[in-house]
C-alpha cells in the first residue's frame, strides 16, 4: 500500500530544525540569555499584564527572539520558571493562525503565520524530551506544559482556516515527534524511584489522544500524504509497549467503523454506540463517506501487526530499547524490561477492540462505553493473570456490583446493547459470581440478516486473528514450515485475497499461557464469525484449515497443553459450530468431544475457565454443542474422520457413539440448573428414540437379507431373534415377569444399544425424579415428557421389567407429592402430578400387559384411589383397610381429581383395547340416534316424538333407550338399545333378556321358545309290581296295647249288643260293593274308549301359551341393573337431582344438546399448521403458493409430511380436522361432493379442504394442517367481503341445529337434496345465547403452533408469522371468545422452525412462547436431529407444549370435566320434575315405536 512511498521517519527522529544557535555556547551562557530574554518578553504577554502590542518590529528580531526561545525551551527543568515563559510565548504567538490574533503577537508573525508557525513548532519538541534526573515534581510540571502546548495546538488544528498544507505537515511532524520522543523509550523504575522518563507515563494517553484525534481532522481537512501515513505506522510500531496507543487506536476505529456500517448497510443495520468519551465526537458530521472509507481502513492498519504484541522479542526490537539496554548498568536483554510485563493486557486489549469491530460488522448491537468499563475492571480485579474474553455485549447479564458504574451508561434504544441494570432487587437467587458482567447464551442477540459474508470479514482481520489463535502455541512439526519466508504482518500487504500468512513457529518453542486470554479472545470472534455462516455461503478453502488448526490447539484437553481461557471461550462461543453447514467441521467432533467431556463430566471443572463466563452457561454452550453431535454417529456410521495431526491416524464417527451416550448419561447425572437438564432431557429422549429406530431399521434390512439369501451353515441370530415369537406369561402372580421368557435379552447395561440405553434412561430420570427434580416444575415437566416419550418407543424385545418399574416410580413419584405437607401444595405441583397421571396413562396403553401382574396392578390402583380420595385405604399392608363409605374425599386438588378419574376410566375402557374396532381417530362410538333410527321397524313418520327415552344416572351418565329390536323383528326377546353418553363418550349397546347362552347350533332364541313336542312314547316300562298299600306298617301290630287304647271299645263289640246296628252295617257293606263294581266297569269302559283315539290326544293335550311379542325393556334395564328404586327417586338436596332423572323428549332443544355433547371430544385436540418457505420469501402468498407443487418443495419435506401423521378424508374422519366445522362427524353419503383428489401437490392437499394428516393415541389427537394458495384466496375473499376470516369451505364456526332425530331416522326419502356438506349455504346456523358467567363447555387453549419448513435458515427472521395466522383459523376463536386471528401477537405463537443442513440431518430452532412452563422436549432451540425420527420428534414436541399451555392456563378443562358440566346443563335444562307415582305412570306408558 505504501511500498512506492518514501518514509519521513529519518527525517522528524533526526532533524535539527529544533536546535538553537545558542546551543553552539556553553551551557551557562545560554542559560542566562535565555533567562533574561525569554522574562523581558514574557512580561508583555497578555497572561500577565494588559494587551500591549509586541516590540519585535521586523523579521531579523523575531527571528534572533526565537532561537532564544528555542533554547530556552531546552533548559533544565530547575529552570521552570524560564520554560513556563517559553511556553507562554509561543502558545501566545501561535493565536496568529487564529481567526482573531492577540495584540502580543508580532507583525512579522502576524504577516506570516504559516512558517513562523511551522518554525515555533519544531521549537516546542524541546519541550517534550525527557529530562534524565529530574525529580517528580519537575517531571508533573513539565507534564503541565505539555498540555498546556497540547491544547493550543487542538485549538489551532480546529479553529484556524489559514493552515497551508506545509503547515498541516509539520503539525503532524510535530506530534510524531513529540510521541516518539516521550513514547519510544521503555519506563522502567529505577533504585532512585521513578525515572526520568515518566514525563511519557504522565503524558502517554494525552499526547497520543491528540495524535490520533489532529491526524483525523486532518483527513477531513487536508489529507496526509502517503509518506506521512507510513512514517505514522512505522513509528507506531516503536511505541506498542504503550496500553494508551492500543487504546486510543481503537478509539478511533470504533468511531469510524460506526459511521462506515452507516455508510454500508444503512441507519437500519444495528448501531455501534460510543459516547463522547469513546470518540462520539471524532469523527465530523461533514466528513465524505470515501473520506472515511479511506482514513477508517488506514487507521485499521495503523499498527500493523496488533498480534505483535503477544511477542516481546519483536515488540523490543527498537532503537531505544537497544540503546537503554546498551547504556544500561547492568546487562539486560531488551525484551526483559519491565514495561513488557504489560503486553499480554495490551495484547488482550487490542483483540478486545477488534472483537467489537467484528461484532459491529456482523450486526451485534453494543455499547463501546460499557465494553470499556468491563475491560478495564476485569483486570483491576485480577492483577496476576489477564481476564478471558467476552463475547458479543448482547450476551452480558449485568450483576448488581455494575449498578454504580453502568447506570450512568447511555442507552440507544432497542438497536443498542440491551446490558441496562435495574437497581430493583431481582426476586430470583442470584447467580454466584465474582466479577460484574458476566456473559449469558440466553441474553444473546442476533445477528444481522444484511451482514457482511464471513469472507469479508475474514479479509479485513483474518491475518490478525489467527495469528492470535496460535500466539504462544507450541505447533506440531506436521505444521511448522520448514523454510522462513516472508512474515506478513498485515493484512494489507498480501495481494493475495485469502490474506493469510503461514503459521510458523520456532521449532523449540514451548506452549505457554501468558498471552493465553488474548488468544482466547481471537479464538472466540473467530468461532463467531465462521458461527455466522449463512444457507450456501461459500468460505475459501484456506480460511477452513486455518479455523479449524486453530480450534484443533485451542481445544486440547491433556494437562500438558491445555488453555483453559481458550477452551472455554470457544466452547462458549460455539454452540452453532455443528449446525450451520461448515466444510468438513466434522473433522474436530473428536476434539470438541473431548473438551465437553471435560466441562461436563465435572460440576467444577479442573481447568481454569474465562471469569467473565459462568460455569452454568460453560455448561448451556457445551450441552448445546453436544445435542448437535448426538446424531453424528447413526447418520455417518462408519465414515472415517481424518486426525489432523497424522493422515495415518483416522477413527469412525460409530466409534463416537458410546462416548456421546455416557457424556449425556453423566451430563444428565450431576446437572443441577434447570435450563441445561431440560435441554440434556431432550437430547436423552431424541438418542433413544433414533437409536431404537436405527436398529429397527437395520433388523429389517437382516431379515430382507436372510429371506432373499439364506444362510446355510447356523450362525448366532440377531440378540432378539430367538425371542422374537415368545410372550411373557400372562399370570397375575408376583412372578410371572421372572418366568417370562423377555428376560432371555441382550445385558441392559450396554447403553450403546436402544435396549440398555432405554433401560439406563428411565433409571437415571426416574431417580433424578425423585430426589433431586421433584420440587422443579419445569424440569419434572420435562421428565414426564420423556418417560411419556419412552412409552411409545419400540425396543426389540421389550424391556418388561423396566417397563414395570418405570410404572412404579411414576406411582411412588405421585404417592410423594401427594403426601407433602400442605404448605408445600400449590398450582406448580398439582401441575406435577397430573403430568404424572397422564404419563401413568400412556404407559398402562401402550404396555397393557403391566396390568397382568398383581404387584403392578395393585400399584396403580392405589394411586387411583389416593388421586381421587386423599388418600389409601391401606397405608401399610398390616393396617386393617378403610372402605369407601368411611373416608372422607380429601383429593389434593381437583385437578388431581379429575386426572386420576381419568386414568381409572382408562384402565377400565381403553388399556388392552386401543386402538378401538373403529380406529384411533374415535375413542368413543360412532353410533347415534340417526344410525339406529335407520334399522327402527316400521318406515312412516311416528307422530308422537322420539322412540328414545332418555334418563340420567347420578347427574352425569345420559342414557337414550330404545326398546325396538333394531330389524331383529324375528327374535322375539326382550331388546333395548342403549346409547349412554357420559363424561368419557358416547357408547352404543344392545342388550337381551335371554335365558340361554347364544350358541352356533341354536340359529336364533325362537327355537328356542317354541313347542319342543311330546316325547315318543316307550313300550317297555318296565316290570309292573302289585304292591298292597297299608296305612301303618307292619310293626303296629307287634305293639302291645296300653290301657288306653283299650279304652275305645271295638266295631264288633257294639254290634253283638244292638241289632239294628248290625244290619246297618251290612247294608253299608252291600253299597260299597255295589260302588266298586260300578267304578270298575266305568273305568274300562273309559280305557277301551281311549285306546281307540290317537296319541296324544289334541284335545287334553297341553299347549304352550302365545310368545309375548311387547316387552318394557327400558323399564326393565333400569329394574334389572338396579336403577329403578324409590330411594333412586328421592333427591338427596333440593340443588342436586335424583340420582334417576327422566329428560323431556317434547323439548326440540334437548337434541341439540345432545349433538353439542358429543362434539365436546374426549380427548384433547391439537392444531399444528405447516409452511414450506423457500429462500427469500416474505409474503404470505409466495409462502402458500409452495406446496402446491411437489416439484416447488424438498423430496424431504414430503416425506416428513407422511411421517407426522396419516392423511384422512375429512368428510369420513370421525376425529379432530382441525376445523371445528367438520371435526368428529361422518357426513353422509349424499352429503358429500366426490372431488377429485390432488395430485402431484407439494403438501397442499391437507390444506383441511379434502384431506389433513391426523396422529392420535389414547388421550392427545392432532391435526396437521398445511395452508395452501385456496386458503389464501378464501381469506382473502371473506377480507374483501367484510365477513370473519374462515378457511376455505368452513364458514361454519358455529354449530347447525341438527335435524329432527325422529324425521330424519325412519324416511330417507325425504332427507334434504340440496345440501352437499355442513357448511352448506342453505344450513341455517343457530347461535346459541351464552349465559353471562359461565365458560362454555368447549373452551380449551387455542396454542397456536406453526412448522416452518426453510430452505435458507436466515429467513427464520423474516416469517411473517403475524400475518400467516390468518390462514389457521380452526374456528374455536368465535366459540371461546379470544383474541381475533388479526390481533394474536406473534410473542403468543410457537414456531419450529427445520431446516435441512446439506450433510443430511436437521437444526431446529425453535422460537415464541415465553410463558414459565413452555419450554417442551423433545426438540430444543439448536438441535440437530436425524431423517429418521424428523417426524416422531416435532409431533412429540408439538404435543407437549400444548400439554403445558393446558397446564399453565387457569381455565383449562379437561375433556371429561367439560363433558360432565354440558351432561349437568343438559339436567337442568330438560329435567321432567315428577313425584314417583307419576314417574312410575310414565315409565309404564308406551313410547311412538
Amino acid at each position: 500500500m505504501y511500498a512506492d512511498w518514501s518514509s519521513l521517519q529519518d527525517e522528524i527522529q533526526f532533524s535539527e530544525t529544533h536546535k538553537s544557535v545558542l546551543h553552539k555556547f556553553p551551557s551557562a551562557v545560554g542559560r542566562d540569555v535565555a533567562c533574561s530574554v525569554v522574562k523581558h518578553i514574557a512580561l508583555s504577554l497578555s497572561i500577565s499584564t494588559a494587551d500591549s502590542p509586541s516590540s519585535l518590529e521586523n523579521d531579523r528580531e523575531v527571528k534572533w527572539t526565537m532561537e532564544v526561545l528555542c533554547f530556552g525551551l531546552c533548559l533544565p527543568l530547575t529552570e521552570h520558571e524560564a520554560i513556563k515563559d517559553c511556553v507562554n510565548v509561543y502558545c501566545e504567538w501561535l493565536s496568529t493562525l487564529m481567526p482573531s490574533p492577540k495584540l502580543c503577537v508580532p507583525k512579522p508573525v502576524i504577516e506570516d503565520p504559516n512558517q513562523y508557525a511551522q518554525n515555533m513548532m519544531y521549537h516546542l519538541l524541546n519541550l517534550f524530551e525527557p529530562r534524565i534526573g529530574s525529580g517528580v515534581d519537575l517531571v508533573k510540571r513539565q507534564a503541565v506544559l505539555c498540555h498546556r502546548v497540547l491544547r493550543t495546538i487542538e485549538a489551532v488544528a480546529r479553529e484556524s482556516t489559514t493552515l497551508t498544507r506545509d503547515t498541516w505537515e509539520t503539525l503532524l511532524k510535530f506530534l510524531l515527534a513529540a510521541n516518539d520522543s516521550l513514547l519510544s523509550p521503555p519506563t522502567e523504575k529505577d533504585d532512585t524511584g521513578l525515572s526520568s522518563y515518566d514525563i511519557g507515563d504522565h503524558l502517554c494517553e494525552r499526547v497520543l489522544s491528540v495524535l490520533f484525534e489532529i491526524w483525523l481532522l486532518a483527513c477531513q481537512k487536508c489529507f496526509p500524504s502517503p509518506s506521512l501515513w507510513k512514517t505514522f505506522r512505522k513509528m507506531c510500531v516503536y511505541w506498542r509497549h504503550h496500553e494508551a496507543l492500543v487504546t486510543q487506536w481503537h478509539r478511533v476505529n470504533h468511531a469510524l467503523t460506526a459511521r462506515v456500517l452507516k455508510i454500508l448497510y444503512g441507519s437500519s443495520y444495528p448501531e455501534l454506540s460510543l459516547s463522547e468519551e469513546d470518540g462520539a465526537q471524532l469523527v465530523s458530521p461533514e466528513m465524505s463517506a470515501d473520506c472515511i472509507i479511506q482514513s477508517w481502513f488506514r487507521f485499521l492498519h495503523i499498527l500493523q501487526n496488533p498480534v505483535d504484541l503477544a511477542k516481546s522479542m519483536i515488540i523490543s526490537q527498537t532503537p531505544m530499547f537497544h540503546k537503554m539496554a546498551l547504556e544500561s548498568q547492568a546487562v539486560i536483554d531488551p525484551s526483559h524490561y519491565e514495561c513488557l510485563q504489560k503486553l499480554p493486557q495490551i495484547f488482550y486489549k487490542a483483540m478486545r477492540g477488534i472483537s467489537i469491530m467484528v461484532n459491529a460488522f456482523l450486526g451485534i448491537a453494543q455499547d463501546v462505553k460499557e465494553e470499556n468499563l468491563l475491560t478495564n475492571m476485569s483486570f483491576q480485579h485480577s492483577r496476576q493473570s489477564v481476564l478471558g474474553p467476552s463475547t458479543p455485549p448482547g450476551q452480558r447479564k449485568t450483576s448488581k456490583p455494575m449498578v454504580g458504574i453502568t447506570s450512568q451508561l447511555s442507552q440507544k434504544g432497542s438497536k443498542t446493547s440491551n446490558t441496562s441494570v435495574s437497581t430493583k432487587p431481582s426476586s430470583t437467587a442470584p447467580v454466584p459470581q465474582c466479577l460484574p458482567g458476566l456473559l449469558s447464551l440466553d441474553s444473546r442477540l442476533p445477528l444481522a440478516p444484511r451482514r457482511p459474508k464471513c469472507n469479508s470479514i475474514l479479509h479485513l482481520f483474518g491475518a490478525w486473528l489467527f495469528d492470535a489463535a496460535f500466539a504462544g502455541v507450541e505447533l506440531h512439526q506436521s505444521h511448522t514450515a520448514d523454510s522462513k519466508s516472508h512474515r506478513r504482518s498485515t493484512s494489507m500487504t498480501d495481494s493475495r485475497p485469502s490474506s493469510i500468512h503461514d503459521i510458523q513457529t520456532e521449532k523449540n518453542q514451548k506452549a505457554d499461557n501468558t498471552c493465553e486470554a488474548g488468544r482466547a479472545e481471537a479464538c472466540g470472534i473467530l468461532c463467531r464469525i465462521f458461527c455466522a455462516h449463512k444457507t450456501g455461503e461459500k468460505i475459501l478453502p484456506v480460511y477452513y484449515s486455518r479455523f479449524y488448526i486453530a480450534l484443533y490447539y485451542g481445544l486440547q484437553s491433556d494437562e500438558q497443553h491445555i488453555s483453559g481461557q481458550v477452551l472455554s471461550n470457544i466452547l462458549f462461543n460455539s454452540c452453532d459450530l455443528l449446525r450451520v453447514d461448515l466444510a468438513g467441521v466434522q473433522i474436530l467432533a473428536p476434539s470438541i468431544l473431548s473438551a465437553l467431556e471435560l466441562v461436563l463430566n465435572d460440576l467444577n471443572p479442573k481447568f481454569r475457565v474465562c471469569d467473565q463466563i459462568p460455569i452454568v452457561e460453560l455448561r448451556k454452550a457445551s450441552v448445546h454443542l453436544l445435542l448437535s453431535m448426538l446424531s453424528l454417529p447413526l447418520h455417518f456410521k462408519d465414515l472415517e474422520i481424518r486426525d489432523i495431526l497424522s493422515s495415518e491416524q483416522s477413527s469412525t464417527f460409530f466409534s463416537l457413539k458410546l462416548r456421546i451416550i455416557e457424556l449425556l448419561h453423566k451430563a444428565l447425572m450431576i446437572e443441577t440448573d434447570s435450563t441445561n437438564t431440560q435441554m440434556l432431557l431432550g437430547g436423552l429422549m431424541f438418542m433413544v428414540q433414533d437409536l431404537a429406530l436405527c436398529e429397527e431399521a437395520e433388523l429389517v434390512t437382516v431379515t430382507q437379507l436372510q429371506q432373499e439369501f439364506p444362510p446355510t451353515e447356523s450362525y448366532d441370530a440377531h440378540p432378539s431373534s430367538s425371542h422374537s415369537g415368545t410372550t411373557a406369561s400372562i399370570g397375575s402372580s408376583e412372578t410371572s415377569y421372572h418366568e417370562s421368557s423377555y428376560h432371555c435379552i441382550p445385558n441392559s447395561q450396554d447403553i450403546d444399544t436402544a435396549y440398555g440405553l432405554f433401560a439406563q434412561a428411565i433409571s437415571l430420570v426416574c431417580n433424578k425424579l425423585m430426589t433431586s427434580w421433584k420440587s422443579e416444575l419445569n424440569t419434572a415437566l420435562a421428565a414426564m415428557e420423556l418417560l411419556s416419550g419412552m412409552a411409545k418407543v419400540n425396543i426389540r424385545p421389550p424391556n418388561m421389567l423396566m417397563c414395570k418399574r418405570a410404572v412404579k416410580w411414576i406411582c411412588d413419584f405421585i404417592v410423594h407429592q401427594c403426601s407433602r405437607p400442605a404448605p408445600f401444595h400449590s398450582r406448580d405441583l398439582h401441575s406435577m402430578i397430573v403430568a404424572a397421571f397422564k404419563c401413568l396413562t400412556l404407559w398402562l396403553v401402550e404396555h397393557s400387559r403391566l396390568l397382568y401382574d398383581k404387584e403392578c396392578l395393585h400399584n396403580v390402583l392405589e394411586v387411583v384411589e389416593l388421586g381421587i380420595s386423599g388418600s389409601k385405604s391401606q397405608n401399610k399392608v398390616s393396617d386393617p383397610p378403610v372402605y369407601k363409605e368411611d373416608k372422607r374425599l380429601m383429593p389434593a386438588s381437583m385437578r388431581v381429581k379429575d386426572a386420576a378419574e381419568a386414568l381409572l376410566t382408562c384402565i377400565i375402557d381403553q388399556v388392552g383395547a386401543f386402538p378401538p374396532p373403529c380406529g384411533p381417530e374415535s375413542l368413543l362410538s360412532l353410533l347415534d340416534e340417526k344410525s339406529l333410527l335407520k334399522y327402527v321397524k316400521g318406515t312412516g313418520l311416528p307422530e308422537h316424538g322420539s322412540p328414545f327415552r332418555y334418563f340420567v344416572l347420578d347427574n352425569s351418565i345420559i342414557v337414550g333407550l330404545l326398546e325396538q329390536p333394531l330389524g331383529n323383528h324375528e327374535d322375539p326377546l326382550p331388546t333395548v338399545t342403549a346409547l349412554i353418553r357420559g363424561p368419557f363418550g358416547r357408547h352404543a349397546w344392545t342388550m337381551q333378556l335371554r335365558h340361554s347362552p347364544r350358541n352356533s347350533k341354536i340359529p336364533s332364541s325362537k327355537s328356542i321358545l317354541s313347542d319342543p313336542g311330546r316325547p315318543i312314547p316307550m313300550e317297555n316300562v318296565g316290570i309292573h309290581h302289585n304292591v298292597k298299600h297299608r296305612y301303618f306298617p307292619e310293626s303296629v301290630d307287634k305293639i302291645p296295647h296300653t290301657m288306653a287304647d283299650k279304652s275305645i271299645p271295638t266295631l264288633e263289640s257294639l254290634i253283638n249288643t244292638d241289632n239294628k246296628m248290625r244290619s246297618d252295617l251290612d247294608k253299608m257293606k252291600r253299597m260299597i260293593e255295589q260302588q266298586m263294581q260300578f267304578e270298575n266297569q266305568v273305568s274300562n269302559r273309559s280305557r277301551q274308549e281311549a285306546a281307540k283315539k290317537p296319541f296324544p290326544n289334541p284335545e287334553t293335550e297341553c299347549k304352550l301359551p302365545r310368545l309375548c311379542q311387547e316387552f318394557q325393556t327400558a323399564r326393565l334395564f333400569l329394574s334389572h341393573y338396579g336403577f329403578l328404586s324409590l330411594e333412586a327417586l328421592k333427591p338427596a338436596s333440593s340443588s342436586v337431582p335424583p340420582p334417576l332423572v327422566m329428560l323431556d323428549t317434547s323439548k326440540s332443544g334437548l337434541f341439540s344438546d345432545l349433538e353439542m355433547l358429543d362434539m365436546v371430544p374426549s380427548r384433547d385436540s391439537d392444531t399444528v399448521h405447516v409452511f414450506y418457505v423457500k429462500s427469500g420469501q416474505k409474503s404470505q402468498q409466495e409462502i402458500v403458493f409452495n406446496v402446491s407443487s411437489r416439484g416447488n418443495v424438498q423430496p424431504q419435506f414430503i416425506e416428513f409430511l407422511h411421517s407426522l401423521g396419516w392423511p384422512v378424508d375429512v368428510k369420513r374422519h370421525a376425529g379432530w380436522t382441525g376445523h371445528i366445522s367438520t371435526s368428529w362427524k361422518i357426513l353422509e353419503q349424499e352429503e358429500m361432493d366426490e372431488d377429485e383428489y390432488q395430485t402431484g401437490t407439494g403438501g397442499s392437499i391437507y390444506d383441511g379442504r379434502q384431506q389433513v394428516l391426523y396422529w392420535a393415541d389414547v388421550s392427545s389427537e392432532v391435526a396437521f394442517v398445511i395452508p395452501s394458495i385456496e386458503t389464501y384466496n378464501k381469506v382473502m375473499d371473506d377480507k374483501s367481503s367484510d365477513k370473519s376470516q374462515m378457511p376455505p369451505n368452513r364458514s361454519c364456526i358455529t354449530l347447525t341445529k341438527p335435524r329432527s332425530l325422529t324425521f330424519e331416522s325412519v324416511d330417507k326419502d325425504k332427507v334434504e337434496k340440496g345440501k352437499e356438506s355442513p357448511c352448506s349455504p342453505s344450513d341455517t346456523t343457530v347461535v346459541r345465547n351464552r349465559r353471562p358467567g359461565r365458560p362454555t363447555a368447549m373452551i380449551w387453549p387455542d396454542t397456536k403452533i406453526f412448522v416452518i419448513w426453510l430452505e435458507n435458515f436466515e429467513d427464520r427472521d423474516n416469517f411473517p408469522a403475524a400475518e400467516m395466522v390468518s390462514l389457521t383459523s380452526t374456528g374455536l376463536e368465535q366459540l371461546t371468545g379470544t383474541v381475533p386471528l388479526s390481533k394474536v401477537p406473534e410473542k403468543d405463537i410457537s414456531l419450529i422452525f427445520i431446516h435441512a443442513l446439506k450433510n443430511g440431518l436437521f437444526r431446529i430452532h425453535m422460537q415464541g412462547q415465553t410463558g414459565r412452563t413452555t419450554m417442551a422436549i423433545p426438540l430444543v432451540d439448536g438441535m440437530v436431529v436425524s431423517r429418521r425420527c424428523l417426524g416422531t420428534l416435532v409431533r412429540q414436541t408439538a404435543i407437549n407444549i400444548c400439554r403445558r399451555k393446558r397446564l399453565e392456563s387457569e381455565l383449562y378443562q379437561p375433556p371429561h370435566v367439560r363433558r360432565k358440566l354440558k351432561i349437568q346443563e343438559i339436567v337442568k335444562n330438560y329435567q321432567m320434575k315428577m313425584d314417583i307415582p307419576e314417574f312410575y305412570t310414565a315409565l309404564f306408558q308406551d313410547v311412538p315405536k
